[in-house]
């Protein structure tokens, strides 16, 4: 057992590519070879293919089974040992790649490969009444949410999850800002002053407009006579602060978008 063991573990601290590739040649190798050792019982390649399958499967139907020495040798050593050990790392290791991913997703460390997707910068509640406006207006459309949280607050087939900094221009590629239709940025209310707060949704249109010139642009503002700070920033659409923010600028992206 001891043996077993650290052969798994081995076996599973190759890399992915390697382990596919080894796997495959295993299961190609016994279903040549097993025809060649005991011709009588693998009268073909397609039965010695199932037999190698059921046996690393370790389901063993029992339909086909090796009655000389040769092939018992074969299957014993060669089938039980290497290639159930092989095949468990495969699938032990296929786990543990999807696992890493939902891990990677939620921890917000994922590039987002999407297109038309609105882009809405931190997850306030703003941005959440927003999030649910948007759900429940396109039945399409897919959102990434820019914050600097540990993980997502929400999971959602259609929600996706950047970390990092909005005003960084790697954190808006990696949510994929210059294929989106639209950029929501809400004034954060993390932030207690508010000439601070409207001064950091200055720098992230300046950033957005930067990385996406094109893209359509909403920014939430808490104080209108902040707008001329705006200026030199192309955004299509102001919004002042109130309790129903979230629903007027989905409303202002959706309006714009179909006109277009």
């Amino acid at each position: 057992m001891i043996i077993l063991r650290r052969l798994y573990l081995q076996a599973t601290s190759l890399s992915w590519l390697i382990l596919t590739v080894s796997t495959l040649i295993l299961i190609a190798f016994s279903a040549i070879i097993l025809p060649a050792i005991e011709p009588s019982t693998f009268t073909s390649y397609a039965d010695s293919l199932w037999f190698t399958m059921t046996t690393i499967l370790t389901v063993g139907y029992g339909d086909l089974y090796p009655s000389t020495y040769g092939g018992r040798i074969f299957t014993v050593f060669f089938l039980y040992i290497i290639g159930i050990g092989l095949f468990a790392s495969f699938i032990g290791k296929a786990f543990e790649s999807l696992s890493l991913h939902k891990r990677r997703e939620e921890r917000g460390e994922l590039m987002y490969k999407g297109k038309n997707h609105i882009v809405i910068i931190d997850w306030s509640h703003k941005a959440e009444n927003a999030i649910a406006e948007i759900l429940k207006q396109d039945e399409q459309t897919e959102i990434v949410v820019i914050d600097r949280l540990e993980k997502a607050k929400e999971v959602h087939p259609r929600i996706h999850y950047v970390k990092g900094n909005a005003t960084h221009g790697d954190v808006l590629r990696q949510a994929n800002v210059q294929q989106a239709k639209a950029v929501l940025i809400f004034a954060d209310d993390r932030i207690e002053d508010q000439m601070l707060t409207d001064g950091k949704s200055l720098l992230i249109a300046t950033a957005v407009e930067r990385m996406s010139p094109d893209v359509y642009t909403t920014v939430e503002v808490e104080r209108e006579e902040h707008l001329p700070n705006f200026s030199h920033v192309k955004v299509d659409k102001f919004i002042m602060s109130n309790g129903t923010i979230a629903k007027m600028a989905v409303n202002s992206i959706f309006a714009e978008t179909k006109a277009t």
